[in-house]
C-alpha cells in the first residue's frame, strides 16, 4: 500500500507538470485576446496615465485620436516640440482625414513658423470640413493680418467675436487691425470693448493707449499706459505664455520683457510731446 501510494503521488505530480503549462498558456492567451480586443482602450491608458509614447502606439497605431493626443502633448501639452507634433497630427489625418482641429493645429504650427501661405491652406481645409469651429477664424485673423490682408483679418476677428464676444485677444487683435490701417478711433473703442469683460488687461490698456497717443490724446493716454505698465509688471514669463499658448516656453521671459519695454518706450514718448 505504502508502495502503491508513493506511485500515485508521483502520478499526480506529473499530471501537475503537464497541467501548469497548459493553464498557463490559456491565462496568455486569454490576456493576449484581451490585449487585440481591447487594445485601443489599452493605447489610450498606457499614454494618458504614463505618456510612454512607443508603447501606445505599439499597442494601437489606427486610432487617429490617440496620434492626435499625442501631437498636443508636443505641442505645449506636455512638451514642445513642433515638428514632432505636426509629424503625429499628419499621422491622425493619415487614418482620418476629416479628424477634428487637425489642421486647425498644424495651421497654427505653420503660423508660429511664419509660413503663412501653408498656414492660410491648413486654415481654410479645417473651416471647410468644420465650419462650426469659430476658434479658426482666429487664427485666420492671424495669418491674414500678418500677410497683410487687413480687411480679411477684420472680417475674421469679427466673426469670432460673434462667438466669443468676451475674448480678450480677439478685440486686442482688432483693434491691432484698425491701428495698422490708422484708423485709430475704431482701433480705441475695440479695446475700449474688450476692456468690460476684462479691465485689467495688459495688452487691452496698451493698444488703448497707443491708439489714444496717436489721437493726440496724451493725458489718457498716459494715464491707461501707466495701469498697463502696473499690470506688466506684477506678470510672470508664465502668465505671458498662458496668453501665447504654442509659443515656445523659452521665449516667455522674452515675450514678457518686450512688451514692457514697447509701453515704456510710449510712455517715453508722451513724456516728450509734453
Amino acid at each position: 500500500m505504502i508502495k502503491f501510494a508513493g506511485t500515485m503521488k508521483r502520478i499526480k505530480c506529473a499530471q501537475q507538470t503537464i497541467l501548469l503549462p497548459a493553464v498557463a498558456a490559456v491565462v496568455l492567451g486569454i490576456v493576449s485576446s484581451s490585449i487585440y480586443l481591447y487594445h485601443d482602450q489599452l493605447a489610450r491608458f498606457v499614454w494618458r496615465q504614463f505618456h510612454f509614447e512607443n508603447v501606445a502606439l505599439t499597442l494601437d497605431r489606427s486610432d487617429p485620436q490617440l496620434f492626435f493626443d499625442v501631437g498636443n502633448y508636443y505641442f505645449g501639452g506636455g512638451a514642445y516640440d513642433i515638428g514632432r507634433a505636426e509629424y503625429y497630427f499628419k499621422k491622425s489625418l493619415d487614418i482620418n482625414p476629416e479628424i477634428d482641429g487637425a489642421h486647425y493645429q498644424i495651421a497654427r504650427i505653420y503660423f508660429i513658423r511664419g509660413d503663412f501661405y501653408t498656414a492660410l491652406d491648413e486654415i481654410n481645409k479645417e473651416i471647410e470640413l468644420h465650419p462650426d469651429f469659430k476658434r479658426s477664424y482666429y487664427v485666420r485673423g492671424l495669418i491674414y493680418g500678418y500677410s497683410g490682408r487687413l480687411k480679411e483679418a477684420e472680417n475674421d476677428f469679427k466673426e469670432f467675436l460673434k462667438w466669443k464676444p468676451e475674448s480678450w485677444a480677439g478685440h486686442n487683435d482688432l483693434a491691432w487691425v484698425y491701428f495698422t490701417k490708422g484708423d485709430y478711433k475704431n482701433s480705441a473703442a475695440t479695446a475700449r470693448e474688450g476692456l468690460k469683460y476684462v479691465p485689467n488687461n495688459a495688452w487691452l490698456l496698451n493698444s488703448l493707449g497707443v491708439a489714444l497717443l496717436n489721437e493726440g490724446n496724451l493725458a489718457e493716454a498716459e494715464k491707461v499706459l501707466t495701469d498697463a505698465l502696473a499690470y506688466a509688471n506684477v506678470m510672470t514669463p508664465a502668465d505671458w505664455g498662458r496668453s501665447y499658448p504654442g509659443n515656445n516656453p523659452s521665449v516667455y521671459g522674452d515675450g514678457l520683457d518686450a512688451m514692457k519695454a514697447s509701453i515704456e518706450r510710449n510712455l517715453a514718448l508722451i513724456a516728450a510731446k509734453e
